[in-house]
């Protein structure tokens, strides 16, 4: 059987990010939200069915952190937040519509994963933010965010089990493929290496 080449997770440079990030008016009620759903995604993890399933009660902004319930498989998990995203949650928890849902439509239904990937590739081609992908050029896509945020955390310190209780992945397999994204870490120890230089051992006396 032919085995499935193995791909890398396609990840954003937090120049990227802030190109992104740039392209939106958090001052107009509809551009927070939109600011707010890729904070959740890039600095969370979430997936994106998971911010669109995502009530008020899921937010606990006092005690830092977000409730994913019924995430892929099933299973719920408790995901912490930094200080940056309780800030701007706090900014559209402040203006958002008395509905269900923490990020809904104009009706105040549920928002569909849809609507969140089209909002995120018409960003980012107004940001001219692309991914190469073998030989295509793709916009990013909301799981591009995921991905870029458990790249982040394990340059921020965070270790591989951290992340994947973090990622709710079941498997730690799955989890490891972020070590190779950017491995900074082993790209610096690489770069220390020093290789003698022929003969430096020598003294001068045995050199002609």
């Amino acid at each position: 059987k032919k085995r499935t080449p193995r791909k890398l997770p396609k990840v954003l440079s937090r120049e990227q990010v802030q190109k992104i990030l740039d392209q939106i008016n958090p001052e107009l009620k509809t551009g927070l939200q939109k600011r707010v759903i890729i904070e959740v995604l890039w600095r969370a993890g979430l997936r994106v069915g998971e911010v669109c399933d995502i009530t008020v009660d899921d937010v606990n902004l006092e005690e830092c952190y977000l409730f994913v319930q019924e995430g892929k498989g099933g299973v719920d998990r408790m995901v912490p937040i930094d200080a940056d995203t309780i800030f701007w949650l706090k900014k559209w928890q402040a203006i958002r519509a008395e509905t269900e849902y923490f990020f809904c439509t104009f009706k105040g239904t549920r928002m569909s994963e849809v609507y969140v990937r089209q909002m995120i590739g018409r960003i980012s081609k107004k940001a001219g933010v692309y991914l190469r992908n073998g030989r295509e050029r793709k916009r990013p896509h909301p799981h591009t965010f995921r991905h870029t945020c458990f790249t982040e955390c394990l340059e921020e310190g965070l270790n591989i089990r951290e992340i994947q209780q973090l990622a709710g992945h079941k498997n730690l397999s799955t989890t490891s493929v972020y070590l190779s994204v950017r491995p900074e870490a082993l790209k610096e120890k690489i770069q220390a290496r020093r290789r003698p230089i022929i003969g430096e051992s020598r003294n001068d006396e045995s050199r002609v």
